[in-house]
């Protein structure tokens, strides 16, 4: 399930420094960039693991019943719908008066009706099994993320200190 969360953070955080990268490089150098990618992975794995502790948190305080039995498709749709939300908010910040007022406004009610889906997607059979397959093979892009996310957390503190 943690594999699913790195999919979706590093992901958006991937494609808004390819959407980013264009205008960087009339201004930035190479290491002024690669310095910025270090700290957009660092922040990431703390999101990520930030995320993965709000999961097991609702794990934990939910009877068993509702999560035990399928965590890791629960877990991962938990994670996909909630992560999505996020990105839909962060999405509409263009300027500071783009504010969506409304869209925070509905936001407990948007997770109200995550919480729903996310319990109805556990009952069925079909779509745990492809939530579980996709888990599964997202675990591939543990062996990309958490290396760069190492060596990214050293250069940040190296930069840090020094």
């Amino acid at each position: 399930m943690y594999a699913v969360i790195v999919v979706l953070v590093y992901g958006w955080t991937l494609l808004r420094f390819s959407y980013n990268l264009p205008g960087w490089l009339y201004f930035l150098n190479l290491g002024e960039i690669a310095s910025v990618v270090a700290y957009g992975m660092v922040i990431n794995l703390l999101e990520s693991i930030l995320v993965l502790l709000g999961v097991i948190a609702a794990a934990s305080v939910l009877p068993n019943r509702w999560f035990a039995n399928a965590f890791i498709a629960r877990g991962a749709s938990l994670s996909i719908l909630a992560l999505g939300l996020m990105m839909v908010i962060a999405n509409q910040f263009r300027t500071r008066d783009d504010y969506p007022t409304d869209l925070i406004r509905w936001s407990p009610l948007l997770m109200l009706l995550i919480a729903g889906v996310v319990y109805f997607l556990g009952n069925m059979r079909r779509t745990r099994r492809l939530l579980e397959f996709f888990a599964d093979r997202a675990i591939i892009f543990l062996y990309i993320t958490i290396p760069v996310s190492i060596i990214s957390l050293i250069v940040v503190l190296f930069r840090l200190i020094f």
